[in-house]
C-alpha cells in the first residue's frame, strides 16, 4: 500500500475543520476573570445541539446528583467553570469527528482519551500542581491524531494497526514507517491548527517523549503517565499493538513510588463503570 506523501499529509491536517467558534468563545469566557455564570451560559446555550449534550453528560450516572439539572445556569453553578469547560471540550471533539464508514473504534478510542483525561487531573492534584494547567485537555485530545489518520487515510491507518497487532508494537512505531509521521507529531500539527495553548500542543506532541517538551514539562509528563495508568487499568486503546512501557523518565521526574502508581491505576480502574456512563450520556445526546 502506497503511503501518502508527507507534505501532503500535513497540508491535509491543515486543512481539516477548525473547532467550532462556540468553545473558543467558551474557552475565553472562563479564562476571562470578569466573567460569570451568566456570560458562559450564554455563549453554550447560543448553540442548541452543544446545550443539550452537555446536560445530557451533566445528569449522568458520571455525577450522580440528586436531583435533575435542568439548564446551563445551573449546570455552571454546581459544577464550575473548569468543570463545565471540561464537558465542553469533551462533548465537542467528540462530535466534531463523524466516525463515516471507517472500521476503526472510534468509541474505545473517545473512551480511552476521557480515562487520560481523568487520570492527568487526579495525578495532578495528586502531585499539588496548578488546578487547571490544562491536564484534562492535553489527555482528552493525546491521541486525536489517530483520529486524524482515521478520517484522512483510513486505509493505511488500518494497515499500520494490523502491523502493529501483527508484530506486537507500539502503534506509534509503525506509523513512522507507514506515514513517516506518527499520531503524536499529528495531534501536535491539529492542536496548532486549532489554536489551543501551545503547552497543550506540546503535550500532544510529546505524550511518548515528555523528556523533550519544553514549554511545560510538568504537562507532558503528567499526560504521559496518564496514558500508562490508563492501559494499566484496562482502559487503553485497540490499534496498538501493546500498551506502553512504564515511562521511566516521568516517574523519575516526579519521583513517583510504585505504591502510589499502584493506588492511581486502582483509582482509575474503578472509575471504569462511571466513564461508560458519561460517554453513554454523550451517545445519547446524539
Amino acid at each position: 500500500m502506497t503511503a501518502p506523501d508527507i507534505s501532503d499529509a500535513i497540508a491535509h491536517i491543515k486543512r481539516l475543520p477548525t473547532l467550532p467558534a462556540v468553545l473558543g468563545k467558551t474557552l475565553d469566557a472562563i479564562s476571562d476573570p470578569e466573567s460569570s455564570a451568566i456570560d458562559l451560559t450564554r455563549h453554550i446555550a447560543a448553540d442548541q445541539s452543544l446545550s443539550a449534550r452537555l446536560l445530557k453528560m451533566v445528569n449522568s450516572a458520571y455525577y450522580g446528583f440528586y436531583r435533575q439539572i435542568r439548564n446551563v445556569v445551573d449546570a455552571v453553578v454546581i459544577l464550575g467553570f473548569v468543570e463545565v469547560r471540561n464537558l465542553v471540550l469533551t462533548t465537542t471533539a467528540f462530535a466534531h469527528f463523524p466516525k463515516g464508514s471507517s472500521a476503526y473504534d472510534r468509541d474505545q478510542l473517545w473512551r480511552h482519551s476521557l480515562a487520560v483525561a481523568i487520570a492527568a487531573e487526579r495525578c495532578a492534584k495528586s502531585l499539588g500542581l496548578a488546578k487547571d494547567g490544562g491536564y484534562f485537555s492535553a489527555g482528552l485530545l493525546h491521541d486525536i491524531g489517530k483520529v486524524a489518520f482515521d478520517m484522512l487515510y483510513p486505509e493505511q491507518f488500518r494497515e499500520a494497526a494490523r502491523l502493529a497487532h501483527m508484530g506486537h508494537q507500539r502503534l506509534l512505531d509503525v506509523e513512522s514507517r507507514v506515514f513517516e509521521i506518527d499520531h503524536a507529531q499529528v495531534g501536535g500539527l491539529l492542536a496548532e491548527h486549532w489554536h489551543l495553548p501551545e503547552p497543550i500542543a506540546e503535550a500532544i506532541t510529546y505524550h511518548h517523549s515528555p523528556e523533550r517538551a519544553a514549554l511545560d514539562p510538568d504537562l507532558a509528563h503528567v499526560t504521559t503517565l496518564a496514558n500508562y495508568l490508563s492501559y494499566e487499568a484496562d482502559l487503553g486503546e485497540s490499534s496498538n499493538g501493546r500498551g506502553p512501557e512504564p515511562p521511566a523518565s516521568t516517574i523519575e521526574h516526579f519521583r513517583f513510588t510504585e505504591k502510589q502508581l499502584e493506588n492511581l491505576t486502582e483509582e482509575l480502574r474503578a472509575s471504569s463503570e462511571r466513564i461508560d456512563a458519561l460517554l453513554g450520556s454523550f451517545a445519547a445526546a446524539e
